[in-house]
């Protein structure tokens, strides 16, 4: 059918999305990369006494750890219940979540960052907890809320282990909470208010150098690039994967919907023999003849994953849409046939009841008639007796 033939674009699509990221990334790390430590406007203004190196290692520390804290409950929702809807629920959820936490997680200004994923985890959570999506996804709400007090909490601990001073992590703490909660989550994450604007007032208030300056400014380490390399290239069949499942919930049809689902299963175990030969020690003999690269590489890679995730559900869109005609087609003709078929019963049935009535008519015919022939012949019979009877007393 049309839908499979659709469906090998799908997977070509998040497989050709990880190899272009990939490729985009090396071909962008032959320019010069600052290996120096300064802080960026931001980190100025603010007074963060925290190095930019430690602060580039705690967005890779949380960048592997949220989003499978993230996926993990998701998975563990959809293990749990049968109901089509929650699942799908679930599912859309990390659709959702694991980009917005990457996308925080790897803005350009290292400190940014990190209070942009502290904001996205308070909003979350409270979302979940008192916000409108209390009953999202009832009656496991709390597997969901406890995923996110965990990433919630998680960065919290990293917040005040990167505090130099109690007051300095209440004062940061006040300030992202109250933020956070004068801006709450009502639509989807896309859609979400970004504490970065804010950030980038204060850093251009104090500086004439932009928050988000991408060329000298910002340091970036070769190891760093190839940590983010490594988290995009396992994120993207995921997405991929995650977008065929979604389209599979989506479909009429289960036993086409069964047969997507087992190749994107077929291609996820191609992509983890790929992540073989993308591990981070092949990945760091690839790089040992890279030079320094500057940090608009990451940006190269965020459009291209962004491009990915756009192909693939536009790919979705097409194949339901496919499905859902073919759907009409084919009930349109069952019904054409049904009608037909009931005619012919409805002819043959009038023909059997003709058929009958006329033999019944026959069997009556000739019985009467074998009756009215024994009559006759027991009158004569009788005749003849009696003829016989008269003589002999003559």
């Amino acid at each position: 059918m049309r839908t499979l033939r659709r469906c090998p674009s799908l997977v070509e699509a998040g497989h050709r999305g990880a190899v272009l990221a990939l490729c985009g990334l090396l071909a962008s790390a032959c320019t010069s990369v600052s290996q120096g430590g300064s802080q960026t406007s931001l980190m100025q203004v603010t007074g963060a006494k925290v190095s930019t190196e430690e602060l580039r290692a705690t967005q890779m520390a949380l960048a592997i750890r949220l989003p499978g804290t993230i996926e993990g409950a998701a998975d563990t929702m959809a293990a749990q219940t049968q109901d089509a809807g929650l699942r799908r629920r679930a599912l859309l959820w990390k659709i959702e979540l694991v980009p917005a936490l990457y996308e925080a997680l790897f803005n350009a200004d290292p400190l940014a960052a990190f209070l942009d994923s502290w904001v996205l985890a308070i909003q979350v959570d409270q979302f979940l907890s008192v916000g409108a999506g209390k009953d999202l996804f009832v009656p496991l709400q709390s597997i969901a809320i406890d995923a996110s007090h965990n990433v919630r909490a998680s960065i919290y601990r990293t917040a005040k282990h990167l505090a130099k001073s109690p007051e300095g992590f209440e004062k940061a703490q006040a300030a992202v909470e109250k933020w956070a909660a004068a801006h709450p989550l009502t639509g989807p994450l896309s859609s979400r208010d970004s504490i970065l604007t804010h950030l980038a007032e204060m850093a251009a208030g104090g500086s004439d150098v932009s928050v988000f300056e991408a060329v000298g400014n910002i340091p970036a380490t070769v190891s760093d690039i190839a940590a983010r390399l490594d988290v995009y290239a396992a994120y993207l069949p995921k997405a991929a994967r995650w977008q065929g499942e979604l389209m599979a919930y989506e479909m009429k049809d289960q036993g086409e919907a069964q047969q997507v689902l087992t190749t994107f299963a077929s291609v996820q175990k191609f992509t983890d023999r790929m992540n073989q030969f993308l591990s981070p020690e092949a990945v760091q003999a690839a790089l040992g003849t890279v030079r320094k690269e500057r940090l608009a590489a990451m940006a190269t890679v965020d459009a291209l994953r962004k491009e990915a995730q756009t192909y693939v559900t536009s790919e979705r869109e097409a194949a339901l849409a496919a499905v859902d005609m073919e759907r009409r087609t084919v009930m349109a003709d069952v019904d054409r046939q049904r009608a037909a078929l009931m005619q012919e019963m409805d002819a043959l049935r009038k023909q059997v009841r003709l058929d009958a009535d006329e033999l019944a008519s026959r069997i009556i015919w000739r019985s009467a008639l074998a009756a009215a022939g024994l009559l006759i012949l027991a009158a004569l019979l009788t005749t003849l007796v009696l003829r016989h009877a008269l003589k002999a007393r003559a």
